[in-house]
């Protein structure tokens, strides 16, 4: 029956702690999947900017080869649109590269766009941006989706780790287009990502694995307790007869009988000592490799890893949120370069746009796609937007997007052409930057810094001048060719826009710190489990020898001396012996009698010979029995009428009363004053056992009536042995007399326990 429980148990134990490991496994799972898609699509957003820069790079560098001279205007592109909608910079860029791309290879021959050099190009950009995955440019049938030509087909579209960006057409009325599509090694999604999440999950697993062989431990310890509890259990029980046939024969002299019969008694104890030994012998050996270091260590590592994660996703979060400020700090500088300065500079240099026209330089398709345009204006009414690229001999490098670019050349035209300094408003850009902050979300404040270039000292600034500890600068923007005056974003604080972004991934962790944290419980609570059994069983072991292995051999060796006859002359010495024997006899069947009444009201067979006893007599009985054999000063003080008494079996009683006033001595510094008070009531009777002796710690007395239950720091001051017996025997006995035992008891100051009969 106590196999079938401990191995119930067991199971419960491992099952429960194998579904949380799942759960942590499976949330952690949800969160790699998350941070990969999250990574993918940052990763997919910067390969789409870095795409199109490269593609308007490569295009505008076919059109600056063409044979014709500087300033001459090459291609003319238009956006027609009846609604006459406003596109973005980028967006019109990206119309205009892809309608240049076709006139190229239309109307100057150019075969096709050069997937080297867009590859290459491309490349170079991927690199600045940290984005190392291998590359490949495909010219594919935008209708179809056939891959026409490839500059690295080992690389798959299917593969797991690959993102893939816009197709940028090169010749629409073909369907011919390209795009550009990365695949990220597992080895470097694994760097970031995947490595720690793995090795989050093995130290979980080996600390959970860890814990569960330690329950294991912990379980086989208790019941290898429980077995030696039960092994003295049937010992005690059968040594009832045995010792009170040793009583009698003590009174015939018989001490040759004694002698062997307390030689099987003392085999048996001595046995089962043996046995419990050999089992804890085994456990130790069994365990080479010592569990609590094995869990403690994967649990610290668990916490390293959780640090090392909080900190590469704060990481990855602020990154993400720096170049959000940043786009939106260069949208804000491009307002403030083409809505607010390059206005001012029209107003005060009105020549300057007149004479620098050069309408009269243009190549015959541009004089004649010009002229076809306005008679669509003329006859259909429609609106548009004209785009000229014109031929400059040299290698335009488009490392900032076209709207930076267009900026960067109008601030360039503003501080070299105009006829007085118009300065940059940072008023201006600062109310542009964060209305368009609020626009997008962003949810923190931004402060813009205007400073000199490389001393950084200010010179104007909104919000705050100081950049703290958690706030995020982003890139300069030189407001100069020479970039000795620059601008930027200070990002304040933003800790709540990061667990705002991340809290998908911060669930996982939350439910792993929760999982470590009940492991670290569990092993707080297993490892105080285990020294208490530990000790628990270096208690029992005692008390066997003490309370059931000396006795024997007293009375063994009382038995062996006087069968010797060397002391037949000595009656003195013979008496001292016979009463030495007697004593540890009574000793002995004090215990079994407790352990056999015990057995009879688990079983229900205990029956109880009721009566009205005397309890002023019972009480002072005790005292003087106590007071005689007592090794320490005990002074008994006893509060009870002549006429009270108690209906209740008179043995049960006095061994009740006797238990509690043993253990008041027991439990108690070198002298003790006990008090025993009874009194008649309307619905029974009442009877109080008050010691001043070491009391009972709070946090044990919930548990002092368990069967095997000791205090162990009222044996460690005192050094008291004992079964535990006593106690769950008094329980036991005034509970089948329908009575209630309770106690009261403050540590270092007393104990008292009331009977209610």
């Amino acid at each position: 029956m106590l196999a079938k429980h401990y191995y119930m148990k067991m199971r419960t134990v491992i099952s429960l702690s194998f579904v949380s490991l799942f759960a942590v496994v499976l949330i952690q799972l949800g969160g790699m999947l998350y941070a990969y898609h999250a990574q993918k699509k940052e990763a997919e957003q910067s390969l789409n900017s870095n795409f199109w820069m490269a593609f308007t790079e490569t295009v505008d560098n076919l059109v600056n080869n063409l044979p014709y001279p500087d300033g001459t205007m090459a291609i003319l592109t238009y956006h027609p649109n009846p609604k006459y909608k406003r596109l973005s910079r980028n967006e019109g860029n990206e119309r205009t590269s892809q309608q240049a791309a076709q006139v190229l290879q239309q109307v100057y021959g150019v075969k096709e766009i050069p997937l080297a050099t867009l590859d290459s190009v491309l490349h170079n950009k991927l690199r600045k941006r940290d984005i190392d995955g291998d590359l490949t440019v495909e010219r594919i049938n935008a209708g179809t989706g056939e891959v026409l030509e490839s500059t690295n087909p080992a690389i798959s579209l299917q593969s797991f780790s690959t993102v893939v960006s816009d197709a940028a057409f090169t010749y629409k009325a073909r369907g011919e287009a390209v795009r550009a599509i990365v695949s990220f090694p597992l080895k470097e999604f694994g760097k970031r990502i995947l490595l720690l999440s793995l090795i989050t999950l093995v130290l979980l697993g080996v600390s959970a694995g860890a814990l569960v062989s330690q329950l294991k431990s912990l379980f086989r310890q208790r019941r290898s307790l429980q077995e030696q509890q039960q092994s003295f259990y049937q010992l005690a029980e059968e040594m009832s007869q045995p010792v009170s046939g040793i009583k009698q024969k003590i009174a015939q002299a018989a001490w040759g009988e004694i002698e062997a019969q307390s030689h099987v008694l003392f085999e048996k104890t001595d046995g089962t000592l043996a046995q419990a030994r050999t089992a804890e012998q085994e456990r130790k050996v069994g365990r080479r490799v010592s569990l609590k270091t094995v869990s403690i260590a994967s649990l610290a590592g668990v916490f390293l890893l959780m640090a090392v994660w909080s900190g590469y996703l704060y990481h990855i979060t602020s990154q993400r949120i720096k170049w959000q400020a940043e786009e939106q700090l260069e949208e804000a500088f491009y307002q403030e370069t083409d809505h607010h300065r390059y206005p001012l500079f029209s107003d005060a240099n009105p020549g300057y746009k007149k004479a620098n026209m050069v309408s009269d330089s243009v190549t015959p398709y541009v004089d004649r796609f010009m002229k076809e345009l306005y008679k669509l204006y003329l006859t259909k009414g429609y609106r548009y937007r004209i785009n000229a690229l014109f031929v400059v001999h040299i290698y335009n490098k488009f490392d900032e997007s076209f709207r930076m670019k267009m900026a960067y050349d109008a601030q360039d035209t503003i501080n070299l052409n105009s006829r007085m300094p118009i300065p940059f408003s940072l008023h201006y850009a600062d109310s542009t930057f964060r209305s368009n902050l609020s626009e997008t979300g962003f949810p923190h404040r931004a402060d813009i810094h205007w400073f000199r270039h490389p001393s950084e000292e200010l010179m104007l600034y909104t919000g705050s001048p100081s950049v703290g500890f958690w706030d995020i600068p982003t890139k300069l923007i030189p407001l100069d060719r020479d970039s000795t005056t620059c601008i930027r974003a200070v990002v304040r604080s933003p800790q709540i826009s990061v667990a705002a972004a991340t809290w998908r991934m911060q669930v996982p962790m939350l439910v792993t710190f929760l999982f470590v944290c009940i492991c670290v419980v569990f092993q707080i609570r297993m490892l105080r489990a285990q020294r208490r059994l530990e000790q628990f069983q270096k208690d029992f072991t005692y008390s066997m020898i003490h309370d059931m292995k000396s006795p024997l051999q007293s009375v063994m060796m009382g038995a062996h001396v006087l069968a010797s006859g060397k002391l037949a002359d000595k009656p003195e010495k013979v008496s001292h012996y016979k009463q030495a024997m007697e004593d540890e006899c009574e000793h002995l069947l004090t215990l079994s009698n407790r352990v056999v009444m015990l057995t009879q009201i688990d079983r229900g067979e205990l029956e109880l010979h009721k009566e009205e006893v005397p309890l002023r007599p019972l009480l002072q009985d005790i005292s003087e029995k106590f007071q005689l054999k007592a090794v320490k000063k005990v002074l008994f003080e006893i509060d009870c009428e002549e006429e009270c008494t108690v209906y209740a079996d008179a043995f049960c009683l006095r061994e009740v009363l006797s238990n509690l006033v043993d253990n008041a001595i027991k439990y108690s510094k070198e002298e003790v004053t006990i008090t025993l008070s009874g009194e008649r009531t309307k619905d029974g009777s009442i009877i109080k056992v008050r010691d001043n002796g070491i009391g009972i710690p709070l946090r044990e007395q919930h548990k002092i009536f368990g069967k095997f239950e000791r205090v162990v720091s009222g044996s460690q001051k005192t050094g008291a042995s004992g079964f535990g017996l006593g106690l769950n025997y008094v329980l036991q006995v005034v509970d089948a007399h329908d009575g209630v035992v309770k106690v009261e008891s403050v540590e270092g100051s007393y104990s008292e326990f009331t009977m209610h009969f």
